[in-house]
């Protein structure tokens, strides 16, 4: 098929027409052809050349993008997309193309697990060169080197580009990841985030002595942010992990919303918070909000749990409060893409949220099946990979994307698991290096759940549960099967990488400096008023006991009929005929 298309050629000016008349058909085209397909119609310099391009734009903007709505039309958020780039055509085939007056922002998680991530990666920068002011891209947590390591995007690379070639083109996409706003506010009200709200940026100070690094201050705060320390924040640079500067943005990218109360660390990730809908509000009323819309969550992360609603349409109602709402759109359809053969997939439908004048707070959910039957594929990952909820063995220090790369070249290894795309490394070389990292991981949960525990009885004296506060109600009326997240916070997600980082970032710098992050400020926080800790069981659990894994638990099997959720207050929903 691919023999009768030109190859593609970058313009010197990205145009609506090329992208939608040249770009989406080849990419379509390639994606049927086979794996091996699309270096001959996308060489490597070509797509890394167009991925520099879009990230020297993502550069320029804010942490905190300002999005101002159109006069006239919409502006559509867009969830996880998650790799299935003919699911991806679908969506805009039913709500548009981007124009002035058809706004799309990407929330992120546009890569791993599926197997089509750097088309869709490819389509997204395209869009955005052509219409910067009517595409925006947001980071999601599957944006960093880490996680694209354990959950398929390098090995994707690998197997399209070959051993000779895809370096440049995953060092180029790793600086674009890190150039990713991590926000955006549309109009006045509405706030679009990832994951979910953070903790306030730490203070940073210097001595007299110029030589001596800054300091930052307030790493242990758990006051929640605004705002004002999102706009100030750094955009996380090449692997936020929740250490140091980057704990805003982990916070952004992994936090998660629960039906209780309070605010505190998120023990079921290992990084991020959870939130309940106390928090919610006094974030809303605390920066003049009456929405956030936020993604993260697919129908595997809500299965098993009783206090949010299940995730088969394609959106929930998280919080519903006085002060306004926090919902979660998820725009990939019958996900995940790869499953076991013995589990039922989830069939679930996808979403988008459409927002409209005048107050651009008020969503219109827009739900749509997948496009089948997809061409066939294999996954570039092990499937056995755990998920976030799950005990699990974290990649090694030095697999963060930066020093790993000439490792797995020889090893065939795609992180702590073989990639099914890749080279099979040896078993006895994997297996040391899995003793090796099991060391590490067990000694930094330990520590976790210790300083999560000790913090938890501090603050909370007597063991005693937090008040009931208004908006509660509605998230635990809230009814659907739930569960495990789709994606785990790898080895340097939870910290393995912090004992190595800094001399692997230096000898990285040396010998890759086509792989070095975009710089980023630092950020001075804005002070609030602390907010303690509540009472909330961790993520995914139930009246405070851990649940079991879903890969150990037997799935219900939803088909399209209770994968439309009901109608929610003052939300129009459109389902989309296939």
């Amino acid at each position: 098929m691919t023999e009768q298309l030109a190859a593609i050629t970058l313009p010197e000016d990205v145009t609506p027409q090329w992208v939608a008349g040249d770009l989406a058909p080849k990419l379509d085209a390639a994606s049927r052809a086979g794996v091996a397909q699309l270096k001959g119609l996308l060489p490597a310099d070509v797509c890394a050349q167009l991925l520099d391009r879009c990230q020297r734009l993502l550069h320029l903007e804010p942490t905190l993008l300002e999005v101002e709505p159109p006069v006239e039309g919409q502006v559509v958020v867009v969830g996880d997309t998650h790799g299935q780039f003919h699911d991806v055509c679908r969506m805009l085939e039913v709500m548009g193309n981007p124009s002035a007056s058809n706004v799309l922002v990407f929330n992120g998680d546009f890569v791993d697990r599926g197997a089509w991530g750097l088309e869709t990666l490819v389509l997204l920068a395209a869009w955005k060169l052509a219409l910067p002011r009517s595409v925006f891209l947001l980071r999601g947590n599957h944006e960093s080197a880490t996680c694209t390591l354990m959950y398929g995007f390098k090995g994707e690379l690998t197997a399209k580009y070959g051993k000779s070639h895809w370096r440049p083109v995953y060092a180029a996409c790793k600086r674009l990841f890190s150039s990713l706003p991590l926000s955006a506010r549309i109009g006045q009200y509405t706030l679009v985030l990832h994951g979910g709200l953070f903790r306030r940026q730490p203070q940073r100070s210097s001595g007299k002595n110029k030589r001596k690094r800054s300091i930052l201050h307030g790493l242990d705060d758990v006051t929640l942010g605004g705002l004002e320390d999102l706009a100030r924040a750094s955009k996380g640079g090449m692997d936020p992990n929740g250490l140091g500067a980057s704990r805003l943005a982990a916070d952004v990218l992994w936090s998660d919303p629960v039906g209780e109360p309070g605010f505190q660390p998120n023990l079921a990730r290992g990084v991020g918070m959870v939130f309940g809908p106390d928090v919610t509000e006094r974030f809303l009323l605390e920066n003049g909000l009456r929405l956030v819309l936020r993604s993260h969550e697919g129908p595997d992360a809500r299965e098993g749990r009783d206090d949010m609603q299940s995730m088969a349409g394609g959106y929930t109602l998280d919080h519903d409060t006085p002060a306004g709402k926090l919902m979660t759109v998820f725009s990939a359809p019958d996900y995940p893409q790869f499953m076991p053969d013995d589990a039922e997939r989830y069939n679930n439908l996808a979403a988008v949220a459409v927002l409209t004048a005048p107050d651009w707070a008020t969503p219109n959910m827009r739900q749509y099946a997948a496009a089948h039957p997809r061409p066939e594929a294999q996954p570039y990952y092990e499937l056995t990979v755990p998920d976030s909820d799950e005990e699990y063995e974290p990649a090694s220090a030095d697999a963060s994307g930066m020093t790993g790369v000439e490792r797995d070249t020889a090893s065939g290894l795609a992180g702590p698991t073989l990639s099914t795309a890749s080279d099979a490394g040896t078993a006895q070389h994997a297996q040391q290096e899995q003793q090796e990292v099991e060391q590490l991981a067990a000694a930094q949960q330990d520590g976790l759940q210790s300083a999560a525990a000790a913090q938890q009885q501090e603050q909370q004296p007597g063991g005693q549960q937090a008040a009931e506060v208004p908006g509660q109600g509605a998230a635990e009326a809230a009814a659907g099967s739930l569960g495990a997240d789709a994606a785990a916070p790898p080895a340097s997600v939870t910290a393995a990488a912090a004992a190595a980082s800094e001399d692997a970032q230096a000898q990285e710098t040396s010998s890759k400096s086509e792989e070095t992050a975009v710089p980023e400020a630092g950020a001075e926080g804005l002070s609030l008023p602390p907010l303690r800790a509540g009472a909330a069981a961790p993520r995914g659990s139930k009246d405070g006991a851990e649940h079991s894994s879903p890969r150990k638990r037997t799935r219900r099997r939803q088909g399209a009929g209770d994968a439309a959720a009901e109608p929610l207050a003052d939300t129009v929903v459109e389902v989309v005929a296939a």
